[in-house]
């Protein structure tokens, strides 16, 4: 196994050198990815890191984050916690959620002295991972160390699990540092299993996004989109969240005669497409306002481009069609607008979301809609508030019939810590 690990570590070497050159310039002359661009390489300030011995989370962006605000919730009376992210919008949604009262900083990429530099610095008691996230160098060393690594909330995403199968051999002796593994569903069970994961480390917890926000709706995000809020027009309010290229010509191709009886907000899952989505909406004929100028509510679509409020805006939608599906994409997470008890339409393609989405059609508690009926079904639920109510109520049923898995993961990591 050291063998493995000696050449991993010499593999990373020439990789380091093509492509660290390559982002410092790209940051330098776009800004993309500039933002804790040498914390990436190790190069960590120590006033970072305030705490020592802290309950170290691991996440990577938005969905890894919002996974795991449950349970940091029920650390950070009590022990110290420092939290890692390996994006921008993740790093923006800690500080949103926590403030200053978790160390957080940008994992390094996993090779040997960036890895022993950091636990150096902050001497974890137990290491975190949140979802996938699977470095066999960080988990290596951790065990070298003597900390107890676990996996909570763990998946692996469809997209990655023939990757993850071809180097079952790899995976089989990482696995096999893990204090435990412990799955959202007796799905991910197997799929870890033929990956090469022990079965006596596995246990199945259930999904933390169940539980996401059950108890968070007087923050102040919440606040703030209240405010804006009470400004909308009394005609229904028609959410679509996390498109992505292409869906928006899709959707909106078929639209026009909706804009009497809907107001859309349209929050693209890439803020960076923001105008290619606003040139694409105004040469189809739509006007178009953005959620960060002095809204007058008065326009055809409202693009949201701000980060991290698109959770909380299902709060105020009468409708939701979530994005991702009406391409190969895979889908989006629906869980957020059944926490709000919405109506949720979706489109064929919900691949990523399997296991979830085939509860929720069993429940009756979300409708897939093809391209061509997509205005058809919106203007009945508009018409038959109803049947949008009923719908909206079944989905808040299948969240709270889920909830508790928080509570779960927090309970196992705290006998981990006390052990």
């Amino acid at each position: 196994m050291a063998v493995l690990f000696v050449l991993y570590n010499i593999l990373f070497i020439p990789v380091l050198l093509v492509l660290f050159p390559y982002y410092f310039l790209r940051a330098l002359l776009t800004g993309k990815d500039r933002h804790g661009l040498f914390q990436r390489i190790g190069l960590i300030p120590r006033k970072v890191f305030r705490h020592q011995q802290p309950v170290w989370f691991h996440t990577v962006s938005a969905g890894e984050v919002k996974a795991s605000v449950p349970v940091i919730e029920e650390f950070i009376k009590e022990y110290p916690v420092t939290v890692s992210v390996g994006t921008y919008t993740g790093y923006k949604m800690v500080r949103e959620h926590f403030g200053q009262a978790v160390d957080l900083f940008y994992l390094p990429v996993d090779f040997f002295p960036f890895v022993a530099g950091l636990f150096k610095k902050m001497a974890p008691r137990i290491l975190v991972i949140v979802e996938t996230e699977i470095w066999p160098q960080l988990i290596r060393w951790a065990s070298f160390k003597k900390v107890p690594v676990m996996l909570i909330n763990g998946r692996i995403p469809p997209k990655d699990y023939n990757s993850y199968r071809l180097f079952r051999g790899l995976w089989k002796k990482v696995f096999a540092l893990y204090e435990a593994l412990l799955v959202q569903s007796e799905t991910e069970k197997q799929r870890f299993i033929r990956c090469g994961a022990p079965e006596e480390l596995i246990q199945v917890f259930g999904n933390t996004k169940y539980d996401v926000y059950l108890n968070k709706k007087d923050d102040e995000r919440s606040r703030r989109l209240e405010a804006l809020f009470q400004k909308r027009p009394a005609k229904p309010v028609t959410v679509i969240g996390s498109t992505h290229r292409g869906e928006e010509e899709i959707l909106f191709s078929r639209f026009h005669q909706l804009t009497e009886k809907t107001l859309f907000v349209l929050a693209p899952r890439h803020l960076d497409r923001l105008n290619e989505v606003e040139e694409l909406l105004k040469n189809m004929g739509y006007s178009v306002e953005r959620r960060s100028g002095s809204l007058s509510w008065d326009k055809d679509v409202i693009l949201w481009d701000t980060m991290g409020e698109l959770d909380m805006v299902y709060r105020y939608a009468d409708l939701v069609l979530v994005g991702g599906s009406w391409i190969p994409q895979g889908g989006h997470n629906f869980i957020e607008p059944a926490l709000w008890e919405k109506p949720i339409l979706v489109g064929p393609h919900m691949h990523n979301f399997q296991e979830i989405f085939d509860y929720f059609m069993s429940e009756q508690a979300l409708l897939t809609v093809g391209k061509t009926e997509i205005a058809e079904v919106l203007v009945r639920l508009i018409s038959h508030p109803d049947e949008a109510r009923q719908l909206a109520e079944r989905a808040g049923r299948c969240v709270r019939a889920n909830s508790g898995a928080a509570l779960r993961y927090a309970e196992v990591i705290k006998k981990a810590l006390d052990s």
